[in-house]
């Protein structure tokens, strides 16, 4: 197979995630790079993101070569793949679905517990791994145990959040299925693109896929690669005219001004409306997701639900409302001061080993109040 700049810079990609598994501070000055676009980047998901990233990337130049190709050719099979976009199409349909399949599961999974909607739940043992409608990691748990199983060392750092598996209904397990089988459409849907287009897509799959498992519909890797898919689909005769500049000028070669038709295109009011519904969709998950969140927030206090909790567990820490017990469960209401995910975290340390699980109404006004440290406390 014909060695080329996809195959460098995906090998470079794998190769980087090698390192990143092997104990290193690597991840130190990786981190920075990956939050934004991973949404609160951990050493595990940095991992995976260039390691999938490098293979997609390798991946996407299988109908480059021309053995393969002649071999589709003659199988008459090569004609599906003129049509790149029905394939990219499917795949986003089914990334899509999965991802709204998962929030109503985290819904049965809150009715079925009792809790509210707008509540984060959370599993201790043996470590603590989170799970909300805002952000779910319920196929993130199912990946956890495929992973457990198959290595035997797992670095510090890396967050499988298996121990989520234990809650997770079963069809997220049949339905976990589904994913390589999106990613392999998506494989199909990335060939024989030009550079700017493949280099886009593969980002896009690549971050789609970890979002889907890691963050679900509202976080930020999943509207990146659903964008991403959207604007190739959309604007692809854009990027391709931006290629064939780049590498006209690269080659130096006389550019055929080819920006010129890209103009011309924003004086049609169709394709300038098919432009833009990249962005538009783009905007209206974002309202959605602040929406959900600003709205569903319960800001007069927070609402903690413990199951099967130690009798000589210690909140004299917090400001305690009220305390209401049942048979396994011990509700906590606590003063609403304190930011959300500084509570979340600061209930993760008190409770560590003391419960099996328990739950934090979320709270988005905490973020925007001024509000009281919980190192601050006495």
């Amino acid at each position: 197979m014909k060695f080329d700049k996809y195959h460098l810079i995906g090998i470079l990609m794998i190769i980087l995630g090698i390192i990143l598994f092997l104990p290193s501070d690597l991840d130190k000055f990786i981190r920075p790079l990956t939050q934004p676009l991973l949404m609160g980047s951990s050493k595990g998901k940095d991992i995976l993101f260039f390691v999938l990233l490098g293979i997609t990337l390798i991946l996407s130049t299988i109908c480059d070569n021309d053995k393969i190709f002649n071999k589709l050719n003659s199988l008459k099979i090569s004609k599906y793949l003129k049509n790149k976009n029905f394939y990219l199409k499917i795949g986003l349909v089914l990334l899509i679905l999965l991802s709204i399949i998962g929030l109503l599961v985290e819904v049965y999974l809150r009715i079925n517990l009792g809790l509210s909607l707008n509540t984060i739940f959370v599993s201790m043992k043996p470590s603590l791994t989170t799970t909300s409608i805002l952000h779910s990691h319920l196929y993130k748990s199912i990946l956890g145990l495929i992973i457990g199983n198959i290595l035997n060392y797992i670095p510090s750092g890396v967050h499988t959040g298996s121990s989520l598996a234990q809650y997770t209904p079963k069809i997220i397990e049949y339905i976990f299925i589904l994913i390589p089988i999106i990613y392999a459409i998506l494989i199909v849907s990335i060939q024989k693109r030009k550079f700017l287009s493949r280099i886009i897509l593969a980002l896009s799959i690549t971050i789609g896929i970890i979002g889907l498992m890691d963050g679900g519909l509202f976080a930020t890797p999943t509207i990146g690669g659903i964008y991403g898919i959207l604007v190739i689909i959309f604007n692809e005769h854009i990027l391709n005219q931006i290629s064939d500049w780049i590498i006209s000028k690269y080659n130096h070669i006389e550019s055929t001004n080819s920006f010129k038709s890209i103009a011309k295109f924003k004086k049609d009011k169709k394709h300038f409306i098919k432009i833009c519904i990249p962005h538009i969709i783009l905007i209206l998950i974002i309202i959605l997701r602040f929406s959900i969140a600003i709205f569903g927030a319960y800001d007069e206090c927070y609402e903690v639900n413990i199951w099967d909790a130690d009798k000589n567990i210690d909140l004299s820490e917090y400001n305690i409302l009220n305390i209401t017990e049942t048979q396994n469960k011990t509700k906590v209401l606590i003063s609403n001061e304190y930011n959300e995910m500084e509570l979340l975290n600061s209930l993760g340390r008190t409770l560590e080993g003391k419960c099996d699980c328990y739950s934090l109404s979320w709270n988005f006004n905490s973020y925007l109040n001024k509000t009281t440290p919980i190192d601050s406390l006495d």
